[in-house]
């Protein structure tokens, strides 16, 4: 469906079905709408009673409240009903979409390429040949991949370590005396990012 129907909270909820019967009545794009239309008045017409005892009963609040929920839910099913009928009548063309009074969904962000990790951090970790590894967040990455490399650095000389979703890891593959490094690459659907500036693990 191309019309947003999302929830509001209950004001907006009435000025938004206010605008939606308005604009939706006799309106050409979509012939035939008056039996729903006739319902969403109704609904609308029972939510603001309810939210305006709401509001003038405090005390009775939380049975109020429930009245409300209750004609909320009745307003919700019957604008999605005419937003179908809606979509349905224009085709979902967007123009005669918002000529309703109804909003048009956004286009889904398409995922961006990840860029490369930076400020790799390499510190030890208290036992013997383990390094804790951080980085900084990269905001396109659903994981990260950690590689580690005995000085001095070969491409061949490259391992994997594993793949962690946060910005750490921590891990076994430093060789007590020898200097050892560390890189990493973000990852998400698209595929993997470039590997991070190598980091040196001091040596223990």
């Amino acid at each position: 469906m191309a019309i947003n129907t999302s929830g509001l909270p209950v004001l907006q909820k009435l000025a938004k079905g206010q605008t939606i019967i308005t604009r939706s009545t006799n309106n050409p794009n979509v012939p035939g709408n008056a039996p729903l239309l006739a319902v969403v008045s109704t609904a609308q017409a029972a939510l603001a009673a309810a939210q305006a005892a709401v509001e003038a009963n405090r005390t009775l609040a939380k049975q109020l409240i429930a009245d409300r929920d209750t004609a909320e839910a009745a307003w919700d099913l019957a604008i999605g009903g005419l937003a179908g009928f809606t979509d349905s009548a224009t085709d979902g063309s967007p123009d005669k979409i918002l000529t309703t009074g109804y909003d048009v969904k956004s286009a889904p962000v398409p995922p961006q390429p990840v860029a490369q990790v930076a400020n790799v951090r390499v510190s030890f970790n208290g036992t013997p040949g383990y390094s804790d590894v951080r980085w900084d967040r990269q905001p396109q990455s659903d994981a990260y991949m950690v590689q580690c490399c005995q000085d001095p650095i070969s491409e061949a000389g490259w391992k994997n370590m594993g793949t962690v979703r946060d910005a750490k890891f921590t891990g076994n593959g430093a060789t007590p005396g020898q200097r050892c490094w560390y890189r990493v690459a973000g990852v998400n659907r698209l595929g993997a990012g470039p590997w991070s500036e190598p980091a040196l693990r001091p040596v223990m």
